[in-house]
């Protein structure tokens, strides 16, 4: 914001026509409600609304009167519009939006129509610029509100990366909702986002499917339990067989088995076994692999009972497969033994073990062929030669914890769970408030308390008491929470009485830090904030400017902020209309500049040419460059087909990446008007369309949609042409002589005939097209152009403003889930103001729109109870 409020400027007309009259007014305006300084503008903007509307009075209303008034009176309202209550401004602000209509009818030409007494353009051009002067005024001197948004449920978008943050895990379950309705451009405003029982439905369905992958029963996957018995040991070296099946080994032999492992985890590995000479004190057994790694050692107690063994156990990760496992009384001290399994590469040697160093596939099958004599029980074995005997081995696992099949989020989101106590579980509470504590207060996007944790926590323990899984249990909690309105709707209400007695008088209230915390995270992320936003918002932190720019800053370098490309962009441009063409027909293209290509079919999807202009828009947003360069960047983002398809090499450092940033200066491509993306949409399915391209230019470029077509005029196939070999720009000019359709399609055809550079797949035409040859035009002003690239530059030197606040309405009306209404419109001025000296960047744009008061704001009206 500047330091101090400027002076007042005269009146001026813009690149877009529009005048800076009201820019005091602007100022005055945005003072008094972002409150960063003193109030006093009130006689200024009183002022100036006075100029307005004695201007309007002296010039504007006699224009208007001899040009539009005979068709649009009380007593002959032509197509039901009344022009006769626009003499005052009390009658401008009560039919606001009406005006801002005929402002723009006026400024595009289509009214009058050219049957009609026209006027002189630079009357057309004063006519509009004063009753836009005074539409300013009638809509933003009157103390403007930043206007009512409606609560709104999370649409598909923000449901999947809620999702996906919330959890980890990218599983996208609203892509099985019913498509979201969309208002004012984008699918994200309030006021159409309804709630059907159908999707209601499948919010309880998607809850239960979404924990059903998040949290899985350890007891009900696959585990081992294997018992290794004595006799069932392979043996390598002497051996005998014990009364009670134990297996003696001799000192320098080995007993070993193979155990498949079914899934990745900390197995315990259980050995029962000692020796009977008290002299021999206990038997250190160490466990190692084929390779001679040493993973685990046992301490075997002497027993003096035959039938009675000593047990040690130990827990070892090991990975799916076959395992081979030796088990080798050991000579070294136990201390010394435990020092070598810190060191993960140390191997049993010779100096261990000979005969281990000599093992061979032939002598550990000679150990799987056991003889029955060898098996035979025998009495009174020889211990001093026998000096450790194994009873059992047992292998179990893995470790509910541990496991590699376990959803990867689990251990983290479950906390600590509750014991379990003779098929009961305790300390149930305790483990579910730690459990839902952190994933509540990001789902509902602040602090909970344990009144809000009750009861869900309450559930658990009702379902656990009767014997169930607590693992079922937690998964009903975190559907509940996940079809909770708190969750599922973003509500904006007063959170103190005084806020509540000025929501009742329709006064407009700061959002609370939470409330701005959810809005940042909406916009940049379309999803719910993360825990530092959640913590800076604790700390009341996002109520101070610079604070708050910090974590901007922080989320838009967040990958998660793709989504102002995937959301915003791809909406503003209506690239998601790509997802309804057919785009075989690349397929049937070849590359020509590629010998090694050719023969290839192009595999070319929607998302590769939506992908193009969405990157181009966050590398302008990130790199904080100037909004024109929409128009006239000569570097775009593209996948390796669609490198093919404009013929230019993807770059060789790109290999591993899917995109690329290449420059197209050389194939006459500028910004998004060369974008395959955008010329297919624009286009037939078999041709091209200059009528739709010059609209698609109006409507996202220049903010200035044309009107619909006058009832009865007939489309261009319709029109009788001038001789079947007619060119399409010549039966467009027979198009244009109705007079319904000159006003619109004089400049529509223009911008659109600058892009015939392009065929219908955005495929740059061969210069021996005649096609190109209708590459060229005029706009008003004489502003003349030849092809797409000159049509490109000459938009962005002379409509840049134009361009700016195209940018700053939309992302204005994404940022706060509604379409604009005539009261926003000083807001978005004041926006273009600040950032004009620096040409508009996209960067500084963006973080003027969360710095306006429709952002900071909301205005809701409480009913009493």
């Amino acid at each position: 914001m500047p330091a101090s409020a400027p002076t007042r400027r005269d009146a001026h007309v813009l690149g877009s026509h529009r005048t800076i009259l009201r820019f005091g007014t602007v100022v005055a305006i945005w003072v008094a409600l972002t409150g960063d300084f003193a109030t006093g503008a009130d006689a200024p903007a009183q002022t100036q609304a006075q100029i307005a509307a004695s201007q309007w009075g002296s010039r504007g209303w006699p224009l208007l009167e001899t040009y539009c008034i005979d068709c649009h009176s009380s007593d002959y309202a032509e197509a039901e519009v009344d022009l006769s209550d626009f003499k005052t401004l009390d009658g401008v602000q009560r039919h606001s939006e009406l005006a801002v209509h005929v402002i723009s009818m006026i400024r595009f030409a289509a009214m009058p129509p050219e049957d009609a007494e026209l006027p002189e353009t630079a009357e057309r051009r004063e006519l509009a610029d004063l009753l836009d002067a005074l539409v300013f005024h009638a809509t933003c001197d009157l103390r403007p509100r930043p206007g009512r948004t409606t609560a709104r449920r999370l649409n598909r978008a923000e449901y999947n990366n809620a999702i996906r943050d919330l959890f980890g895990v990218d599983v996208r379950p609203a892509d099985t909702f019913p498509s979201d309705e969309v208002g004012g451009g984008f699918d994200n405003n309030a006021d159409v986002l309804t709630l059907s029982t159908m999707l209601m439905d499948k919010y309880l369905t998607a809850a239960e499917d979404v924990t059903s992958q998040l949290i899985v029963d350890p007891d009900t996957l696959v585990q081992i339990n294997k018992t290794f018995a004595g006799e069932t040991l392979y043996v390598v070296g002497d051996t005998r067989t014990g009364s009670f099946g134990q297996r003696y080994v001799a000192p320098d032999g080995f007993a070993w088995f193979d155990v498949e492992i079914p899934v990745r985890g900390e197995y315990s590995i259980e050995v029962r076994g000692s020796s009977r000479i008290a002299s021999h004190g206990a038997a250190l057994v160490a466990m190692h692999t084929t390779e001679g790694t040493l993973r685990a050692t046992f301490e075997l107690e002497h027993r003096d009972g035959r039938s009675d063994e000593d047990f040690d156990s130990a827990r070892i990760t090991l990975d799916a497969g076959t395992h081979r496992l030796f088990f080798q009384r050991s000579t070294t001290p136990a201390n010394q033994l435990d020092e070598l399994k810190k060191t993960d590469d140390w191997q049993i040697g010779e100096s261990v073990s000979p005969r281990f160093a000599e093992l061979s596939d032939e002598s550990l099958n000679e150990s799987r062929s056991v003889d029955a004599e060898t098996l035979k029980p025998e009495r009174g074995v020889n211990e001093d030669e026998f000096p450790i005997r194994y009873r059992s081995v047992v292998v179990k696992g893995p470790r509910a914890s541990t496991r590699s099949d376990l959803p990867p989020g689990q251990k983290q989101l479950l906390g600590r769970m509750p014991e379990r106590r003779h098929n009961r579980y305790v300390d149930v509470e305790k483990a579910t408030r730690n459990c839902l504590r952190p994933l509540m207060r990001r789902a509902f996007r602040g602090e909970v308390n344990d009144d809000d944790i009750t009861p869900y926590v309450n559930a658990v323990k009702e379902i656990t008491d009767r014997g169930d899984s607590y693992y079922e249990a937690i998964r009903v909690a975190i559907s509940a929470v996940l079809v909770s309105p708190r969750f599922l709707f973003r509500i904006e209400v007063p959170e103190s009485d005084e806020q509540r007695e000025l929501a009742r008088s329709g006064e407009a209230i700061p959002l609370s830090s939470n409330q701005l915390a959810s809005r940042l995270s909406f916009f940049l992320w379309s999803s719910v904030p993360d825990d530092s936003l959640l913590d800076a918002a604790k700390r009341d932190e996002l109520t101070n400017r610079e604070k708050m720019l910090r974590h901007v800053r922080r989320m838009l370098a967040d990958p998660k902020s793709n989504s102002l490309g995937s959301q915003f962009a791809r909406q503003w441009f209506a690239l998601g209309n790509l997802q309804n063409r057919d785009l075989s027909e690349f397929a049937k293209f070849r590359s020509s500049d590629n010998a090694d290509d050719a023969g290839d079919e192009l595999a070319i999807t929607p998302a590769m040419l939506s992908s193009e202009t969405e990157q181009l828009f966050l590398h302008l947003l990130r790199e904080n460059r100037p909004v024109a360069e929409l128009l006239t960047s000569e570097r775009t983002f593209v996948s390796r087909p669609l490198a093919q398809w404009y013929g230019v090499e993807f770059p060789a450092d790109a290999e591993d990446r899917e995109i690329a940033a290449i420059d197209i200066s050389a194939q006459g491509r500028r910004g998004i008007l060369g974008h395959a993306g955008v010329l297919l949409l624009t286009s037939y399915p078999t041709r091209n369309s200059p009528v739709q391209r010059g609209k698609w230019i109006l409507e996202n470029v220049l903010g200035t949609p044309p009107p619909e077509a006058p009832a009865g005029v007939p489309s261009l196939e319709e029109t009788d042409t001038a001789s079947a070999d007619a060119t399409l720009r010549e039966q467009l000019e027979l198009h244009r002589a109705d007079p319904g359709c000159a006003s619109c399609h004089r400049v529509m055809d223009a911008l659109g005939f600058g892009l015939e550079d392009y065929d219908h797949f955005g495929r740059l035409r061969p210069e021996d097209d005649p096609a190109r040859g209708d590459a060229s035009g005029e706009l008003p002003g004489g502003r003349a152009f030849e092809g797409a690239a000159q049509l490109a530059r000459l938009l962005a030197e002379t409509e840049e403003r134009a361009l700016a606040d195209t940018t700053v309405r939309r992302m204005l009306a994404f940022a706060i889930g509604r379409e604009l209404r005539p009261s926003d419109r000083c807001f978005v001025e004041a926006i273009l103001e600040e950032t004009q000296d620096q040409r508009y960047r996209v960067g500084d744009l963006l973080e003027q729109v969360i710095l306006s008061p429709p952002f900071l704001n909301h205005q809701a009206e409480v009913p009493s109870l």
